[in-house]
């Protein structure tokens, strides 16, 4: 449930707002010292409304140390009935909003939430809002109710209105849940044709009057040339499309692309790790993320012009499907040999560059689960771009939403790696282990000059173990980094 009430209390009204509950988790915030640990502004807001010691409460559990993985719950026993403190770990000090975040959505509060880590650092509202409602985030099966949550209160004492960040962020928690729950959900709830159609189901809630989408089918795939898409899902029953969305404006044009691949088997290069075919569900994020991106920036007031293509297939061993060796032709005419079957996500990405790219937009980005994420682990997507300005412009967007990202390089020898006697290029290099960085290599040649960043969540999507401050599951990595470049939080609060 993510779809709760955000509000914002004063200091003053904390004491109010406790009095006589019990169905609520009270956040706090701890710090490590080298005698133990210590509260901040929080606590002694705390303190002063119920009358406890926080630290002493937090000195009472001898594994809870105050770091920043740190979590603790405690019973405090009133004569109005109980009441369960949440207290989590800041480590030494609070560096940024992020690390509120990251406390917020590690505190996992499912029931309603009166929380005072905002009071640990300035103009922190906004992150510990969108923390502790993506803590509380859950699959929900089809049958179920999805009314509005319980509420997140959040005492805070800057003199800036609440009204834009807990707005913002009510948009940027939609949005991330949205893609959460569509990277979880089955595959075989989830083929091409559902995922077009979840998409345009929530461009209509979200975004009904700015975003246009529209369903390319296969027979529109032939004419516009995407033989990637068609090609990786000729082993499948589920036929391949393409969802296109465009919002209107003046300016220049951005234009995204998206990894939709709705199950990935490896298609006749099978992959053989049970484990990780078991979640390769996940294999469509990069099209949700770009998805909900672009609905979100539109629901947030973005102006000027988008486009984005999400190529969606399923990846299938059959009688029909494609081989090792086989040619394939993208958009503009410029061919690939499929070398590895199990590497489809960029022939479909190819196929969207190379489509976009002859739309001259001013600046490019795609987005899939290709690889490992440059090596980059859990905490990171990473990304490479052939113009360092485009590239550092996404990584600071993502530092800004609290999804961070790492600019890695793109050496000019690594372009030519991918080698065919057949065609103009390969998706893999025989011989060379397959990396982020090959594959945005490859994906490098269907840009030409415009100026384009590839990333890649491969590591960060989807997790297969808790890393804190996630649990294990679908993150929805990058949407949040996305929504803060096309349309940023300083352009929402002037109305833009």
């Amino acid at each position: 449930m993510t779809d709760s009430p955000l509000t914002r209390l004063r200091p003053g009204e904390l004491a109010g707002s406790l009095a006589g509950r019990q169905d609520i988790d009270v956040v706090v915030g701890v710090f490590a010292t080298g005698d133990g640990v210590c509260g901040g502004r929080g606590a002694a807001a705390l303190g002063a409304a119920l009358g406890v010691d926080v630290a002493e409460l937090a000195a009472a559990d001898p594994d809870f140390d105050g770091s920043q993985a740190a979590r603790s719950v405690v019973v405090l026993d009133r004569p109005a009935g109980p009441l369960r403190i949440v207290l989590v770990g800041l480590g030494s000090r609070v560096e940024s909003a992020h690390a509120l975040f990251d406390a917020a959505l590690a505190a996992r509060c499912r029931r309603a939430v009166v929380s005072t880590l905002a009071l640990e650092s300035s103009g922190a509202l906004g992150a510990v809002a969108q923390g502790h409602a993506l803590g509380r985030w859950q699959y929900r099966r089809a049958p179920e109710p999805t009314g509005p949550g319980a509420a997140i209160e959040i005492v805070d004492d800057s003199p800036a209105d609440a009204t834009v960040p807990l707005a913002r962020a009510a948009v940027i928690v939609r949005a991330t849940a949205w893609v959460r729950q569509l990277v979880q959900t089955p595959a075989n709830q989830l083929c091409p044709n559902d995922f077009a159609a979840q998409v345009a189901d929530f461009a209509g809630q979200l975004a009904p009057e700015t975003v246009t989408v529209t369903v390319w089918d296969a027979a529109t795939l032939q004419a516009r040339g995407f033989g990637g898409t068609l090609g990786v899902s000729a082993g499948s029953a589920q036929a391949p499309l393409v969802v296109e969305l465009r919002v209107d404006g003046a300016g220049p044009t951005t234009a995204l692309a998206g990894k939709g691949i709705t199950f990935d088997s490896g298609g006749i290069n099978l992959k053989r790790d049970a484990g990780e075919l078991g979640w390769m569900k996940s294999d469509m994020a990069g099209a949700a993320s770009v998805a909900a991106a672009v609905i979100g920036a539109a629901a947030l007031g973005r102006q000027a012009p988008v486009i984005a293509i999400l190529p969606m297939a399923e990846n299938m061993p059959g009688p029909a499907a494609l081989r090792p060796g086989d040619v394939l032709s993208h958009p503009g005419g410029r061919t690939t040999e499929v070398l590895d079957t199990d590497s489809e996500g960029r022939l479909v990405l190819a196929d969207a560059l190379g489509w976009l790219a002859a739309q001259r937009p001013a600046h490019l980005i795609d987005v899939g689960t290709l690889t490992d994420s440059g090596g980059l682990g859990p905490g990171f997507w990473g990304c490479w771009a052939t113009s360092s300005e485009l590239g550092a412009a996404v990584v600071d967007a993502g530092a800004r939403a609290f999804d961070r990202g790492w600019l890695l390089p793109l050496p000019p020898p690594y372009v030519s790696m991918p080698v065919s006697h057949v065609a103009d290029t390969a998706n893999i290099c025989p011989g060379v282990p397959d990396t982020g960085q090959l594959a945005a290599a490859y994906l490098r040649t269907f840009v030409g000059e415009v100026p384009w960043v590839h990333i890649d969540n491969g590591s960060a999507a989807w997790l297969e173990h808790d890393a804190h401050p996630w649990p294990a599951g679908p993150t929805g990595t990058p949407v949040r980094a996305l929504i803060e470049f096309l349309h940023p939080a300083s352009a929402f609060a002037d109305g833009d």
